[in-house]
């Protein structure tokens, strides 16, 4: 989810799985956010002031949110702003056709997921979902490459939304499923995982069975060009209008 860095610096396969993504949710919200109502990262800062780049401005940002921990270092949405603020940072650092983080990135992704620490210590009553799937990100393999706290957050982020779709009586949307399968595969949580895929398949339209079959097939073995081949033809298979993939809107990277 499924790493939400930027599009010209993802591994193809994360792009194959996207492009299926984008066909399952046509009409829907997209994965990172899902259900969540994804807010933006700099609240209500994001417009540009006094002139400042938006690098100065972040800058700014983290040193106010770390005056704050100073502060009162149990300040749990200032933990959360710092996690938030240290991913975006890393984008910037982020250049447009990496394939994996490049050094400069992974120092802020390190500094954001110490933040996302703290901020889980102090067991915040509710879990900051736009943070979460921002960590998410920054744990995935094109970001900091830690698969089994990539698939800790992604289940943080799919509690939350599975919370949120009870209370709506609607059902989860398939792309939070599909994120955590990826997650658990590659933290080779087998078990965890065939739980995930039966639930996705509970939720996902017969109609994109054979898109999710394919995905699925894609999160299982990543590396397989017959699973990579399969989920493009089905891709082809789907609606016109979901191709492409996946990424934040500028202003809230």
């Amino acid at each position: 989810m499924l790493f939400d860095l930027r599009a010209p610096g993802r591994k193809r396969v994360i792009q194959v799985v996207y492009v299926v993504l984008a066909v399952v949710l046509v009409g829907g919200t997209i994965l990172f956010g899902v259900g969540t109502g994804l807010p933006g990262i700099f609240g209500g800062a994001d417009g540009n002031s006094g002139g400042q780049s938006l690098e100065d401005q972040r800058a700014d940002q983290i040193k106010a949110a770390e005056k704050r921990i100073a502060a009162n270092p149990n300040d749990a949405a200032a933990y959360a702003a710092v996690a938030r603020l240290r991913y975006a940072a890393g984008l910037d650092d982020y250049p447009e056709n990496a394939a994996t983080a490049p050094p400069a990135a992974k120092a802020e992704f390190q500094k954001a997921a110490a933040a996302w620490d703290k901020y889980l210590s102090l067991d915040p009553k509710t879990i900051d979902t736009g943070t979460a799937n921002r960590m998410a990100a920054a744990f995935s393999p094109t970001g900091l490459n830690q698969p089994a706290k990539w698939a800790d957050v992604q289940a943080i982020v799919t509690t939350e939304a599975e919370e949120e779709a009870e209370k709506r009586d609607e059902a989860v949307e398939p792309a939070t499923y599909l994120a955590l399968l990826q997650a658990q595969y590659a933290a080779k949580r087998t078990r965890q995982a065939k739980i995930t895929e039966g639930k996705l398949r509970e939720v996902t339209p017969k109609e994109l069975k054979k898109q999710v079959d394919a995905a699925i097939a894609v999160a299982k073995n990543p590396d397989d060009p017959k699973a990579q081949a399969a989920a493009q033809a089905a891709q082809g298979a789907g609606t016109s209008t979901g191709g492409g993939t996946v990424t934040l809107p500028e202003d809230e990277k």
